[in-house]
């Protein structure tokens, strides 16, 4: 979706405020994704070979801690998110009124996430509170609030909502949130060996998946005396505070911050969620006069994507230089990592997706392979050209 096809005239001026919040979620997680993948690139798990009988197996010897920042800046995605739908619902409120709320009106706002219809009811009724009138039973903004409510779906605990109020009353409460490095899968380098995995490759991974890493744990075995090379995938993960079940936390906050950004707010202040999605990426560390006026030029990929997006392109960079350069160590290889460093991550990959297309016809990969390479080429000559400065200074 270009910025073309977005129309955010929905959003009232008294609501502008959302979207420096939602690009200040989106700017935390794609610090804390960041963090994680750096954290796995570098290998959390160390292991070594333990002998059992006729077996070799892979033990796991230590797991490198995760670093304390992670916990901390999911927690203050989490609260960000539901910060932003209690605001957003004063907001609603006070633009009702026409007016500042009092300070007992502003007591009495607030936003629930009941698990059955009865403790809708009861929040509706609650006689600690006075409500404001339009948060009275049946006025519309009710009726918005109760289409949000986790009794809605068939399992409340699933719900978003329910989700975002059980991670954060934990943060508040008792500790950010609970991460742990785990195993996602392991997988044999080559699918004949005869090697046991602890946990077989999924292709679409699902919340529950996954094994703790303790020491000790036997990661993968073979027959004593064979060499059977492995791989293994670990998942930074949070555990959901109300079940249990551990989901990779890069999926949990993809999940809540899509659905606040999506569907919660558009459905608090229209009704409906059939309206433009609101941008996540803005520059908010720059002041704007006109907030409404950059959402033109607002980022549409979420933090979740665009670190899905760089890794695809690490891989892709790696898998370009093998393919064209006779030798990763020569330098040749060295000019063409040059020249995909200074690609955006959209073209190396289309770059990559090009090469696939054509690897089983020759003559088009031959032509192909000259062609980048003579790309990368002319980009270490225009490099190595004296720039206009230089040469004013010769």
């Amino acid at each position: 979706m270009s910025p073309s096809d977005v129309d955010c005239s929905w959003l009232p001026d008294h609501q502008l405020h959302v979207i420096a919040t939602l690009a200040h979620v989106d700017h935390t997680i794609d610090h804390l994704l960041r963090l994680t993948h750096d954290y796995s690139e570098r290998g959390p798990i160390t292991f070594t070979e333990v002998i059992r009988g006729g077996r070799a197996e892979a033990v796991v010897k230590a797991v490198a801690p995760l670093p304390q920042a992670v916990p901390r800046l999911v927690a203050d995605a989490l609260t960000q998110l539901r910060a932003v739908l209690e605001h957003t619902l004063y907001a609603e409120v006070e633009a009702g009124f026409g007016r500042p709320l009092t300070e007992e009106e502003g007591r009495g706002v607030e936003m629930p996430a009941a698990v059955d219809a009865g403790a809708f009811a009861k929040w509706l009724r609650d006689g600690r509170r006075r409500r404001p009138a339009p948060l009275h039973a049946g006025t519309p903004l009710v009726q918005r609030i109760e289409r949000l409510q986790p009794f809605q779906r068939r399992n409340p605990d699933e719900h978003p909502l329910r989700l975002l109020a059980v991670y954060t009353n934990l943060a508040k409460h008792r500790a950010p949130a609970l991460l742990e490095p785990r195993l996602g899968a392991v997988y044999p380098d080559d699918p004949r060996s005869d090697l046991t995995v602890a946990l077989p490759l999924k292709p679409r991974p699902q919340p529950g998946d996954g094994l703790p890493l303790r020491e000790g744990d036997v990661l993968a075995s073979a027959p004593r005396g064979t060499r059977a090379h492995f791989s293994f995938v670990t998942t930074v993960s949070l555990q959901r505070p109300h079940t249990g079940v551990w989901s990779i936390a890069a999926h949990e906050l993809q999940l809540l911050e899509e659905w606040v950004r999506t569907i919660a707010i558009p459905v608090l202040v229209t009704g409906s969620h059939e309206v433009s999605p609101l941008p996540p990426q803005l520059d908010i560390e720059v002041g704007r006069e006109d907030l409404r006026g950059a959402l033109a030029a607002a980022g549409r990929a979420p933090a979740v994507v665009r670190a899905r997006d760089r890794i695809t392109a690490a891989v892709a960079r790696a898998t370009l230089v093998e393919i064209l350069a006779p030798s990763v160590e020569g330098p040749e290889a060295e000019t063409l990592r040059t020249w995909l460093s200074s690609l955006e991550d959209t073209a190396v990959v289309e770059h990559a997706v090009r090469l696939g297309e054509v690897s089983g016809r020759p003559h088009e990969l031959i032509e192909l392979c000259r062609e980048l390479i003579g790309e990368a080429l002319s980009h270490k000559e225009r490099a190595s050209r004296p720039s206009r400065t230089d040469e004013g200074h010769a």
